[in-house]
């Protein structure tokens, strides 16, 4: 059931230019990241203009759902302004989501609008055995995922979004940034797995509402907090915990979608020239973004450097990648809760998934059949 909550609005909000919605689905192990992040936000909101700009914030962490906006009171100080109050649900339901986003963007329309999803997340992957391919996770009653799939069909219901921001795993990936190119002109994330406290929105909330707001305003307060010569040291304390300092670094990049046609056009002309006959791949000298076994994340530039196209041809696919990936930053090393500190050496900012014969049953299959990227880059003409 659904609260609408009355809120006339004496806040006497004028030309409203943005709207962003942070989706917070943490009915999880992450629900006491939730908490510290909403804390975050509230700091990050105390130099943001809420006249003219509006932070929403889904959260739900397993009991009382909501959907409030964070605004200043006649002191200026930030409050929790309920704008929906939810009965126990599963948030990554796409009716249930659907139900929100609609809400909050009809509620608060603006000249430009950010989507800010906050969850676990494994990329192009579909959820369960192997269907991994998913955003969200919501454990409350059972263990519910919310597939890629249906990811684009909330979207569909969105006004375009100016930015999405995955604060998740493994979410940036050239199959993931393909799929939802129509929903936003640029695509925020990690190739590979991010701190574990998220994003320091104390940092990147002001980023998401500053006069210049960008994508890639956005993506350097979230690498700049954790790359900071004071905090980073590349490794990872083995008893932290929550509160305690991040040192352990950070990767994230900036996909424009405008570009990703161009770039599939220029990945068709050289996948399938180099990888015919289903030809496998040697991934030794490819970087892996993915420490545990199964390893479906590679570097895509990676791949295409280890075909050992001529010069020229490399040269035009290079130049079609970075138009497409306008920001890349990481620290040196990264960490895994898999494997623990990592080097980022010959990393480029976007994953891509490698096929293989020990994926042939279950996962191939799929990539054949739902990622719309396999014949977008010719991965349909290599045998594979």
């Amino acid at each position: 059931m659904l609260a609408i909550a009355c809120h006339n609005d004496d806040d006497e909000r004028g030309l409203q230019l943005r709207t962003v919605l942070v989706y917070i689905a943490g009915d999880n192990s992450l629900r006491s990241f939730a908490t510290e992040d909403l804390a975050e936000m509230t700091e990050g909101m105390q130099s943001v203009d809420d006249n003219s700009y509006n932070l929403l914030v889904y959260i739900d962490t397993g009991s009382g759902p909501k959907l409030i906006r964070l605004k200043k009171d006649k002191k200026k100080n930030v409050v929790q302004q309920v704008i929906a109050t939810y009965e126990s649900r599963n948030s990554v339901d796409v009716s249930n989501m659907k139900e929100v986003v609609n809400t909050a963007f009809s509620e608060y329309p603006a000249q430009s609008y950010g989507l800010v999803l906050w969850s676990h997340g494994e990329g192009w992957l579909e959820y369960q055995n192997p269907k991994t391919r998913w955003w969200g996770q919501d454990t409350g009653g059972k263990d519910y995922r919310m597939n890629l799939s249906d990811l684009n069909d909330v979207l569909r219901n969105t006004p375009h979004l100016n930015f999405l921001l995955f604060d998740a795993c493994f979410m940036q990936s050239v199959e993931v940034a393909y799929e939802l190119k129509a929903h936003a002109d640029y695509i925020i994330g990690s190739p590979t797995e991010i701190p574990a406290p998220g994003a320091p929105y104390q940092k990147v909330v002001p980023a998401m509402f500053a006069n210049d707001a960008s994508a890639v305003g956005i993506a350097k307060a979230y690498f700049e907090f954790y790359a900071d010569e004071n905090l980073y040291t590349g490794f990872l304390s083995s008893n932290w915990r929550l509160g305690d300092p991040w040192t352990a670094g950070v990767s994230i990049s900036v996909v424009n979608t405008s570009m990703l046609e161009q770039l599939a056009n220029s990945s068709s002309e050289i996948i399938p020239e180099y990888i015919q006959g289903r030809r496998t791949i040697a991934t030794s000298n490819i970087r892996c973004y993915d420490c545990r076994s199964s390893k479906y994340y590679y570097d895509f530039d990676g791949l295409i450097r280890s075909l050992n196209s001529e010069d020229s041809e490399y040269e035009a696919w290079k130049a079609a990648y970075d138009a497409a990936v306008v920001y890349w930053k990481t620290t040196p090393n990264n960490y895994s809760s898999y494997g623990g500190s990592f080097s980022m050496n010959g990393s480029a900012g976007l994953s891509t998934y490698i096929f293989r014969e020990s994926y042939e049953k279950e996962i191939n299959p799929f990539y054949r059949q739902s990622v719309q990227w396999y014949s977008a880059a010719g991965w349909d003409d290599t045998g594979w």
